[in-house]
């Protein structure tokens, strides 16, 4: 397997590899960049659900995919569906956010398969939480060091969201009152892997902070417009273009992304599994 670094911050391509036929020391490579560059691209791939999940399992068990019912008969896969027909329709994935980091234990990975997607349009964007913390002064690193971050997901899945997400007749999420409750993650949590610091931030689900200089309502949300606008910078970023047959894997631990909705009658379908993490630490 050769990789071609796609950017001078994140994500690369990876070739000469076949994700259904891999030896021990391929899948330690592999597992390697995913952590070291945060976003890997493997080109025509071709794998059913069956073969997905088999392939996810050799990066690490099963993450829990809340509020999203899977595919019939493959529990850990999820369709990421939007039909020429819903032009006007939410995008799932439409926001800034690293995957379910509302959980205790949010997923490591998640791999996602082009099926078939947009002659134009529909990219996703990453950006490297890691890259923006190597990138703060001394002053903000040690101030970072104090803050939590409360996680929920309740923007995005509560029930008064149901109706956005039923426009996406293809997919069948499910809110909840769940959604309201809170998880806590420290904001600086060091990668258990690479050992790099990130800043464990996304403007979806974090829905509040505490900690240092935090000590009016107004405190809080000038710190969290700031870390959403610091983060998603352009100059830590990678936008791919999709193409069938795809295979994306990207470590949730280190980055956050956003699926660009720009591709009206168009159709755009993916397959989606998750890699189990640990609990978030500094």
């Amino acid at each position: 397997m050769k990789t071609h670094p796609l950017t001078g911050v994140l994500g690369t391509q990876v070739t000469e590899i076949d994700l259904l036929n891999l030896n021990e020391s391929q899948i330690a490579e592999l597992h390697e960049a995913i952590c070291v560059h945060q976003v890997v691209v493997i080109p025509d791939q071709s794998l059913s659900p069956e073969e997905q999940t088999e392939f996810s399992h050799l990066l690490g068990p099963y993450s829990p995919v809340p509020f999203v019912e899977p595919i019939p008969g493959y529990p850990e896969v999820i369709k990421i569906i939007k039909k020429e027909s819903e032009a006007e329709a939410f995008n799932f994935g439409g926001v800034w956010h690293s995957d379910f980091s509302f959980l205790e234990i949010p997923p490591a990975f998640t791999v996602l398969h082009a099926l078939d997607v947009p002659l134009t349009g529909g990219d996703t964007v990453w950006t490297s939480n890691s890259a923006a913390y190597e990138a703060l002064d001394d002053k903000s690193k040690e101030k970072f060091e104090t803050i939590t971050c409360i996680h929920s997901a309740s923007a995005s899945y509560s029930p008064k969201q149901q109706t956005l997400h039923s426009a996406l007749t293809g997919m069948d999420i499910r809110t909840s009152t769940t959604a309201e409750e809170t998880q806590e993650h420290p904001l600086v949590c060091r990668h258990p892997v690479t050992g790099t610091k990130s800043l464990f931030f996304n403007g979806t689900y974090v829905r509040g902070l505490t900690g240092a200089g935090i000590n009016t309502s107004e405190d809080e949300v000038n710190l969290l417009m700031w870390l959403h606008n610091w983060t998603t910078h352009v100059r830590f970023t990678f936008r791919h273009r999709w193409s069938n047959g795809d295979v994306v894997i990207w470590d949730n631990r280190s980055t956050q992304h956003v699926a660009i909705n720009d591709y009206p009658g168009q159709h755009r379908e993916l397959n989606r599994t998750t890699v189990a993490g640990e609990t978030p630490s500094v």
